[in-house]
């Protein structure tokens, strides 16, 4: 039987090898077959494989921008408004007062045209809708993306005090 030279290199200097050397055929019928211990890996469906490096959000959210335009269509059955075509940001209210028995305000656009809006009205480019007026804050509600695709309804206010400041 022929040994690896670095084997009989290592057994001559007194090193005990790490390897078993080889054994007779007849000693290989008591050793039991390693590959019956393999576990099979499981098929990977490679076409739906999400790309780890790949945002989870740039694959979610044109879901969620399709749900949000079907509900803004849903929602638009309504008249369009005027503030509609503006962001909230670029609005200012200015006073809230009330006439003819209800609560309204006055909203100033960002060439400083006012306008009236009382409880239902719609104003900023995501569907917000006016759901109270109060002394001195306006509460809307919109309809927007949050990070996961789904479309969510979040308040946002308008107070005078923001004018002032």
């Amino acid at each position: 039987m022929k040994y690896p030279i670095w084997l009989i290199a290592g057994l001559s200097l007194g090193v005990t090898p790490l390897l078993a050397a080889p054994t007779p055929a007849s000693d290989q019928a008591d050793i039991p077959d390693a590959m019956q211990h393999m576990i099979k890996a499981p098929e990977i469906d490679f076409a739906n494989l999400r790309d780890p490096f790949a945002s989870y959000l740039a694959r979610v959210a044109p879901q969620g921008r399709s749900t949000l335009r079907e509900n803004r269509m849903r929602l638009s059955n309504h008249k369009r408004e005027k503030l509609e075509d503006f962001d909230l940001d670029t609005l200012k209210l200015v006073a809230i007062f009330s006439m003819g028995g209800e609560r309204v305000a006055m909203i100033e656009d960002s060439q400083s045209k006012g306008y009236i809006v009382r409880r239902g009205s719609y104003l900023g480019k995501h569907n917000g809708k006016i759901e109270k007026l109060d002394d001195s804050t306006v509460f809307l509600v919109e309809q927007v993306l949050n990070p996961a695709g789904d479309v969510i309804d979040r308040q946002v206010t308008l107070t005078m005090k923001e004018v002032n400041e």
